[in-house]
């Protein structure tokens, strides 16, 4: 009887383990744990166009030669303000292959630039994206948006990886929504990556306390970071806290913080939906201008290595609040230096069913993709 079971069984096991043996992982790895900071409109926003990505083997998982390619995700994006996503279809065809160049030599020419052993992994079949929510409170990186199974399965090889996207929902008709999460270092200059965490709806205000990223630059070593906060009362004089701490998506919860994404109901029931996203290792007041908002830095050390993570944060004193008297922005995650992307992707946008773009090619931009191998 049991020989019997599990001769029964045997096929099921296999299949089960066929399943759980398949990898996937997030290109660029940066946005693994962080949102990116741009979206793309193809190929979902847009209805008939073709989004074509380089990326170098440098942002592609270890030891990846050798895999294949049997599917990928895309994601929606998570910018400050961002609102739900209906459902939508759209019919896409997507082409794939390896190239022996760097992904800064993309072209403005949709057939110059596939490999000339393009495959067609997928299409044109139409593909239904579920409705997505807002980001909220908690909201870190943005739910996937796209799924994408390989009806022909893409064996990887050394060399740039090549992705095309066509939409072929004709005549072009753009969406207000459907982005999807994408990063851009323009001109492939990547000197360090700012990410916005949870969404500053902790205040009593109708506005949220928004902090946000002032610099013209990326967060590097030796320089001063700037941020603006707003949100607070609209006159001059309010009371503004801001804080900083080393590590804030992996530091355990201890004195002055309470996790990554921690709640504030701990410390007080009437700031359940308030969240910390950064340790509290150094803080320092200021006040507000008569807009109510108020600029601040502070200094990045020179010794501060490359890749190192720091959270900030802000408040401005709510004496509203009896127990802790605050009204907290969002989030913001810096990383010090590079994120590791530089002008190792590319991408390049054709409208409608041109075949040659009238804009230059994207140096340093792709979309967000979890590969399935």
């Amino acid at each position: 009887m049991q020989m019997r079971i599990l001769r029964v069984l045997f096929p099921f096991l296999l299949v089960a383990t066929a399943v759980t043996a398949q990898s996937s992982a997030v290109v660029p790895p940066i946005s693994a744990t962080l949102p990116g900071n741009a979206a793309v409109a193809m190929p979902l926003r847009w209805s008939h166009g073709t989004l074509q990505v380089f990326v170098d083997a440098v942002l592609l998982p270890p030891n990846f030669v050798g895999q294949t390619i049997t599917g990928l995700w895309m994601r929606r994006p998570t910018l400050f303000g961002d609102v739900a996503y209906a459902p939508i279809t759209r019919t896409l065809t997507v082409r794939a292959g390896f190239l022996p160049f760097a992904a800064a030599q993309m072209v403005g020419s949709i057939t110059q630039n596939r490999p000339t052993n393009v495959v067609t992994v997928f299409g044109p079949a139409p593909v239904t994206t579920a409705a997505v929510p807002a980001p909220g409170p908690l909201t870190v990186v943005g739910p996937d948006l796209v799924h994408v199974v390989f009806s022909t399965p893409l064996p990887v090889v050394a060399g740039m990886l090549f992705l095309e996207f066509e939409t072929g929902n004709a005549p072009l008709q753009i969406s207000t929504e459907h982005w999807v999460d994408a990063v851009w270092f323009q001109s492939g200059a990547d000197t360090g990556f700012v990410a916005v965490v949870g969404d500053g709806s902790c205040t009593t205000r109708p506005e949220p306390v928004r902090l946000r990223w002032t610099g013209t630059n990326g967060p590097t070593a030796g320089t001063t970071a700037p941020f603006e906060v707003t949100g607070a009362p609209p006159s001059a004089g309010n009371y503004m806290l801001a804080w900083v701490g080393l590590d804030p998506e992996t530091r355990p919860p201890g004195p002055g913080y309470l996790g990554y994404g921690g709640s504030l109901g701990i410390v007080d029931p009437g700031m359940a939906g308030c969240h910390t996203w950064a340790p509290l290792d150094v803080s320092w007041f200021g006040t507000t201008d008569a807009n109510g908002r108020w600029a601040t830095s502070f200094l990045l050390p020179g010794s501060a290595s490359l890749g190192l993570r720091l959270g900030v944060q802000a408040a401005w004193i709510d004496l509203s609040r009896p127990v802790l008297p605050l009204s907290v922005s969002n989030g913001l995650v810096l990383v010090v230096g590079t994120a590791g992307v530089s002008n190792h992707c590319n991408s390049i946008f054709f409208p409608a069913g041109s075949t040659t773009s009238p804009w230059p090619a994207f140096v340093g931009q792709m979309p967000v993709l979890r590969l399935e191998y």
